[in-house]
């Protein structure tokens, strides 16, 4: 995956190129989040974005290719969160710790690609190219998490850490969607201070 441009890593959208392909994926990201999947449609794009239909077709030419052009943005949001995170100073354990942050996804800007990657864990349901993407990723992720946990706890035997890294990766995706989708129930703050003190725990032990 390449970087998001820096208007992406600010506001979790695709850069709004007025009538260009960020603007076109932009329109697909919003019709995502308000409408869900089958309110996605090459009309419904275009009157968003303000385009032709035609605008529509030459960078998207299908649904389906809207839908993974939509699904690769929030990946690559991920992504760069991820990498920000690991990039941050200080021990092992603060950059688990931060990891684990950026993946709970609490800052309003990263709403929009934890919707978009609840929209693509349903459609993995059906569509098994989004499936094996799915399984790529977290697998990716899962894998990160036992390396962070190896370099912050290194006495910890390869078995229970990975047990401890799946335990994790379940956790912040789990908060994640809790704050996206029950944010009364669990805002920000509490998501964080339920995956802080997990990890409390974890690196006390």
């Amino acid at each position: 995956m390449s970087p998001p441009d820096q208007h992406r890593r600010a506001s979790g959208q695709p850069r709004r190129d007025a009538g260009g392909r960020g603007a076109v994926l932009a329109a697909v990201v919003d019709v995502l989040l308000t409408d869900g999947f089958e309110g996605v449609s090459i009309r419904r794009v275009a009157t968003r974005a303000g385009v032709s239909i035609g605008a529509v077709q030459h960078h998207f030419p299908t649904k389906d290719a809207m839908l993974e052009a939509a699904m690769e943005h929030a990946s690559e949001v991920v992504a760069e969160d991820v990498r920000a995170a690991l990039a941050a100073p200080g021990p092992p354990a603060e950059r688990l710790r931060a990891v684990v942050a950026a993946l709970v996804g609490a800052r309003p800007d990263q709403r929009p690609a934890t919707v978009l990657w609840v929209a693509r864990l349903a459609r993995a349901e059906v569509h098994p190219p989004a499936a094996q993407r799915h399984a790529e990723e977290w697998g990716f992720l899962e894998q990160l998490l036992d390396d962070l946990l190896a370099a912050a706890l290194p006495a910890l035997a390869a078995a229970p850490r990975a047990q401890e890294a799946a335990a994790l990766l379940a956790l912040a995706d789990g908060l994640a969607v809790a704050v996206a989708r029950e944010p009364a129930r669990m805002p920000p703050g509490r998501a964080l201070a339920v995956a802080a003190a997990h990890l409390d725990r974890l690196l006390a032990g």
